[in-house]
């Protein structure tokens, strides 16, 4: 029993590693980026925690694909706001592991003040600074290093998870 009780949580460490680096992906792979441990300072933060994530001055977006318009904010942090200074922007968006559409940018963004990585939820608009691509998430992808937290679609999510090839979109200050 005990032998057998071992294997399993041998395997059960290896898999979800295994699952990582197998996987395809920007011009680097999220496998090359560290996912957080226990270790002594560490810190997993919640994102409700993270200065990033919190919602402060929001500024209404908008994302049009052919006559399809997803309403979203992003929120009051420097990456959002040096976003909001490309905009408008004409971006191709990707599918990347059914759980996101991938667009990459012009420019990379600012990181300054925010923190290693978050853990964005479905529906969140993102920015994964290691691969320079604007993110929009419609799955849970748990915390990566390297994201940050931008804002949220409010509606027609399911019309970003609905384009099944590569689509064109602007995303400019709503009016």
């Amino acid at each position: 029993m005990k032998q057998s009780r071992r294997s399993f949580l041998t395997l059960a460490g290896i898999v979800p590693i295994a699952g990582i680096a197998g996987g395809v992906g920007y011009a680097m792979s999220r496998s090359d980026i560290p996912k957080p441990d226990d270790s002594p300072g560490t810190s997993a933060a919640s994102p409700e925690a993270t200065p990033a994530a919190t919602p402060v001055g929001n500024t209404a977006v908008t994302i049009t694909f052919g006559d399809i318009v997803v309403s979203g904010e992003l929120w009051d942090n420097p990456t959002a706001q040096d976003l909001i200074s490309l905009l408008p922007l004409d971006l191709t968006f990707s599918d990347y592991n059914a759980v996101e559409k991938t667009a990459r940018l012009p420019r990379a963004l600012t990181m300054d003040g925010i923190p290693a990585g978050d853990d964005p939820e479905p529906g969140e608009i993102g920015y994964y600074a290691p691969g320079n691509v604007l993110v929009l998430y419609y799955g849970d992808i748990g915390y990566w290093n390297g994201i940050v937290r931008l804002g949220r679609m409010l509606e027609n999510v399911d019309q970003i998870v609905a384009q099944s090839a590569d689509f064109a979109a602007r995303i400019d200050l709503a009016v």
